[in-house]
């Protein structure tokens, strides 16, 4: 079977492959020294599920880093998740920063300074 599977590419596809996060590991560093010094900003990933991810989300605003948003775990409390959302984006706005969908599963929040260009939807 495994030169069929060679043959046909379902295996060759998998060994060409390689994850994504070891790719990509040891692409950034989240401290400084004296050769690297910090950076200024940070754009960091969280998922929320309560509202302790809500409150670090809008720090993290504060203090000025980017946010991606996997809203995926509160997909099944429209409520709880419009709430959490009104918070982030009450946030966003009051820092001057912005709020915006990425997909039905990902929104993204800049702190102050930084605008998101929003495509407009085409007329029918």
């Amino acid at each position: 079977m495994g030169i069929l599977d060679k043959v046909f590419g379902k295996k060759g596809e998998e060994e060409g492959k390689e994850n994504l996060d070891e790719l990509l590991s040891g692409a950034s560093q989240d401290v400084g020294d004296a050769v690297n010094p910090p950076a200024k900003m940070y754009i960091k990933k969280i998922s929320i599920r309560n509202d302790g991810d809500a409150d670090l989300i809008m720090k993290e605003l504060t203090s000025g880093n980017i946010m991606i948003i996997d809203i995926t775990p509160l997909a099944n409390q429209p409520n709880k998740l419009k709430s959490m959302v009104e918070k982030i984006k009450m946030v966003a706005m009051k820092t001057n920063g912005d709020l915006a969908a990425l997909s039905d599963k990902m929104i993204i929040s800049t702190p102050a300074g930084i605008k998101i260009v929003k495509s407009k939807k085409a007329a029918e």
